[in-house]
């Protein structure tokens, strides 16, 4: 059939004919096209990457993948098909790629008072305690009077109790060091660069600040915010009842200054001296 068809005086019709019947036959494939994505961690010991290993991905996938500093590792960012900062991300599958999640051991304290451990993080020229203060009872509670409230957040403070929680050795910053700290992180995205990143908030984390949103209590005892708001104390009275705090939220990319009477619970992190 095909050579009756090519034959005569028709040669680029049939050579075009002839190509279409072989494609009908099966003759190109079903043009489907499958990338690779090389995924690993660095080092080793510093977390896991899910998934992991040499993944084939059909061309224009979206692969999700997600980085789990070990203990006493943190999370720095990804190299090779993305640098982002953020612990779960997504790759475009247009060729094949390597991707490798960055850790470093991470910098601890320990509070000679209780025990309790806390990641530190130096950013600009002064170095902060990455995790709220979880010490002490008195004027200073857990998030809705729930213990393992306190393990996740911290404590919420009284500002007078806040004055004096910091272990030997640290302080609670003064306004100038939370304004040196914001300047440091992006200024007016200095929120989005210092909250944690999901699950814990909304974050992307680029400094290992590592904020988490332990909400308020306020003066009448009711708890709120949790989740989605995170306050913390500074050294600086606005005036007899009241003092200066530094906020962030779910929907705002900054660093707020706000005033608030000293017997409302916030949170505390503190600096070195």
């Amino acid at each position: 059939m095909r050579r009756l068809l090519c034959s005569g005086k028709r040669p680029i019709f049939c050579c075009v004919l002839a190509a279409l019947l072989l494609i009908g036959c099966g003759g190109g494939g079903d043009g489907a096209t499958a990338f690779t994505l090389k995924i690993d961690a660095n080092p080793n010991a510093g977390g896991t990457v899910s998934p992991s290993g040499d993944i084939k991905y059909s061309a224009g996938t979206k692969a999700e993948v997600t980085a789990t500093a070990a203990d006493g590792y943190r999370f720095i960012g990804w190299s090779g098909a993305s640098t982002d900062k953020a612990k779960s991300i997504t790759v475009a599958m247009s060729s094949d790629q390597a991707l490798t999640a960055n850790f470093e051991k991470a910098q601890v304290i320990t509070d000679s008072r209780d025990g309790k451990k806390y990641r530190t993080v130096k950013i600009g020229k002064l170095t902060w305690m990455a995790q709220n203060l979880n010490f002490g009872t008195v004027n200073r509670w857990c998030y809705d009077n729930n213990t393992s409230n306190c393990a996740k957040y911290g404590r919420l403070y009284t500002w007078n109790a806040a004055m004096n929680a910091c272990p030997s050795g640290w302080r609670l910053p003064a306004l100038e060091d939370w304004n040196e700290l914001v300047e440091a992180a992006g200024g007016n995205v200095a929120g989005t660069k210092l909250k944690a990143s999901s699950p814990d908030w909304n974050g992307t984390d680029e400094f290992g600040f590592s904020a988490l949103p332990g909400g308020y209590r306020n003066t009448y005892g009711s708890f709120g915010g949790v989740g989605s708001y995170g306050g913390w104390w500074s050294a600086a009275e606005d005036d007899g009842g009241n003092a200066w705090l530094r906020d962030m939220s779910s929907n705002y990319d900054g660093v707020t200054q706000r005033s608030y009477g000293k017997n409302r619970g916030f949170s505390v992190v503190c600096v070195q001296n």
